[in-house]
């Protein structure tokens, strides 16, 4: 079994409190009387939340969030729950939270004790790591060994919070994960730290001209985000993650998006 899903099968071992009669705070009380949710992904973050074919929103979390988001219409007993889909950006994930825009967020956002001072988050359901992408013919395999090389961050990311700490770095701030890695393979930056599961994901989209080096320089437990002030739609988003873990939903999912061709 992957190392990643041990994780969540031993998240998941937690007994399970029986689900309260739901008071509704603002968040849950607006999906309730709204029958929608409306879940904010991002564009370029493949495979775990891209914009898929004709615009669709896929993923290995956006598919998860849907089956949460099936789960928490059941629990509210609501005859059906409209989904509705906003993309956003790295910079601006957690104001979308905090301003009510969007209820629950589905990408490749890392839960740290920082980021909890502002918004929510569900249970783990990945564990990635910062990595490095550089050109095919680079021989450099740690970030240590970058000198005062040009290395591409996405602004607000933990890939930039690890490059910060390498004395003698150039940063460059990229939009995306897509412009990160294409400013490497076109020569406009020497490398690229982000998670090291969007980076494979552009080092096989780029065909050869990029890989990705070195070993993990953080953990990053990626999560739903949730809103901070909303303690009831937390704890039915958690209650049902949990119920994902234990049923072996969230392990079929996982097993499609990573386990087969």
């Amino acid at each position: 079994m992957h190392s990643s899903f041990k994780h969540w099968l031993a998240a998941a071992a937690i007994a399970a409190l029986a689900l309260p009669a739901w008071a509704a705070d603002a968040t849950l009380a607006k999906i309730q009387s709204s029958g929608s949710l409306t879940i904010g992904y991002r564009l370029d973050a493949a495979p775990l939340s891209y914009a898929g074919e004709g615009g669709k929103p896929v993923g290995y979390a956006v598919e998860l969030c849907q089956q949460l988001a099936a789960r928490i219409q059941s629990q509210l007993k609501l005859p059906a729950l409209q989904l509705h889909y906003v993309p956003v950006t790295i910079a601006e994930r957690f104001d979308r939270i905090a301003d009510g825009k969007i209820q629950l967020e589905c990408a490749d956002s890392t839960n740290t004790k920082a980021r909890r001072e502002r918004v929510a988050f569900g249970l783990t359901y990945y564990y990635a790591g910062a990595r490095m992408l550089v050109r095919a013919n680079d021989t450099r395999q740690q970030l240590a060994q970058m000198g005062q090389a040009r290395v591409a961050v996405i602004n607000g990311s933990t890939g930039q919070q690890v490059s910060e700490r390498q004395p003698g770095l150039t940063l460059i701030t990229v939009a995306s994960t897509e412009e990160g890695a294409k400013a490497v393979a076109q020569g406009r930056a020497d490398a690229f730290v982000s998670d090291d599961i969007s980076l494979i994901d552009q080092a096989r989209l780029l065909k050869g001209t990029v890989k990705v080096v070195s070993p993990r320089m953080s953990v990053e437990p990626l999560a739903p985000i949730i809103p901070k002030d909303a303690p009831d739609f937390q704890r039915l988003v958690v209650q049902a993650m949990k119920d994902m873990y234990r049923d072996g939903t969230a392990r079929q999912i996982y097993k499609k998006w990573f386990e087969q061709p």
